[in-house]
């Protein structure tokens, strides 16, 4: 082959490569169109992701209240009052349910402010001491039916659970009241109408509390024998 034929066989190859070359670029660049085109797309059509559910954070030292939100959790020296309804464990506890704590301690501070005072006179009971209670409440009202109403058996009792508070009893029902028209901002419920003293945690905070239960035979399972 003449040196002629040679180079227009070098310019056909190299003119060839630069035609290929070109075309690849121009699939990368429509490719690339396309995924862009596509990712904008789903962004229009997605629905838009929901805020952290709020979380209530209260400073145990500072005694102040504020809101955070799930992802954010609490700060140090905060404990959070939760974001559902308290339930007790399987285990029985030692000690009252310590989110239950948090939540009086809160709602405790800020009664405070207003000049009202709250103090728990009973939390957390052994399951001797609730029969105790159950027993002389028998003796007290005649028939266990009756004695129920206001103190319950060991085996039905939220206080033995830990998860169950008398607030102020016997003395200031007027101070009761507040937590009673506030108390669900804490998580904290009066329960029975004939005990304004009584409150346990039966929903999230902010959430409104259900309607209140005659006496505590309403606590009792359908099925449930009233004994010790």
């Amino acid at each position: 082959m003449n040196k002629s034929k040679l180079d227009l066989s070098i310019l056909i190859s190299t003119y060839c490569l630069v035609l290929i070359t070109i075309a690849g670029l121009m699939n990368i660049s429509t490719s690339s169109t396309h995924v862009r085109r596509y990712v904008q797309k789903i962004e229009k059509v997605a629905p838009p992701q929901p805020e952290p559910m709020p979380l209530l954070c209260f400073n145990l030292t500072t005694k102040e209240l504020r809101t955070s939100d799930v992802v954010s959790m609490c700060a140090d020296g905060e404990e959070s009052l939760g974001t559902t309804e308290i339930v007790h464990l399987e285990v029985p506890p030692t000690s009252l349910n310590r989110t239950l704590e948090i939540r009086f301690l809160a709602a405790q501070a800020e009664a405070l402010k207003l000049g009202i005072s709250l103090q728990i006179t009973s939390g957390f009971r052994s399951r001797d001491l609730q029969a105790q209670l159950h027993a002389n409440a028998v003796r007290k009202y005649g028939s266990e039916e009756e004695a129920s109403k206001w103190v319950l058996p060991r085996e039905v009792s939220h206080h033995p659970w830990g998860t169950a508070i008398d607030i102020n009893y016997p003395g200031d029902p007027v101070a009761d009241k507040w937590l009673e028209e506030n108390g669900n901002l804490f998580g904290l419920c009066r329960v029975y109408e004939n005990e304004w003293w009584h409150f346990e945690p039966t929903i999230a905070p902010g959430e409104s509390c259900p309607p209140m239960l005659s006496n505590a035979l309403g606590s009792l399972p359908s099925d449930e024998s009233v004994n010790n």
